[in-house]
């Protein structure tokens, strides 16, 4: 959490007192401006950064989750490519049942085309292998 702009507030105020004595053009206006934009550039970045991160964080939650299913033991090859099989296929079932809903004829929804963009970067990722 960005918090330059409570650290120029604080330091404002040590030097002239209450905040809401500055005129608009003051050099301290435009201190507190830039610090504002600054924390919200950065939280703009961190917001990127999480949205990217968020498919390797359920992808490592996944295995972990199965790792302690299994008692913390090491998995043998064919249960690992199992496991994997199971994350690459663990949409299909939500796709299948958002088309059997929709009436035919009817144009496909947002969801069912994320649902095929989410199916096909993982089966993309699992021939080409997963980093």
């Amino acid at each position: 959490m960005p918090k330059t702009l409570e650290r120029t507030r604080k330091a404002i105020a040590k030097k002239k007192g209450p905040i809401n004595a500055l005129h608009q053009f003051s050099r301290d206006s435009k201190r507190l401006h830039r610090a504002q934009v600054r924390d919200e550039k950065l939280e703009k970045i961190a917001a990127a950064r999480r949205k990217k991160d968020q498919p390797y964080i359920e992808r490592v939650a996944f295995f972990q989750e199965a790792l302690k299913q299994n008692g913390g033991e090491p998995f043998s090859i064919e249960t690992i490519q199992e496991l994997i099989k199971t994350y690459v296929h663990q949409y299909d079932e939500d796709l299948e049942e958002i088309k059997k809903a929709r009436r035919p004829g009817q144009p496909a929804k947002a969801k069912e085309d994320l649902l095929k963009l989410k199916i096909s970067h993982l089966q993309k990722e699992y021939h080409s292998g997963f980093r």
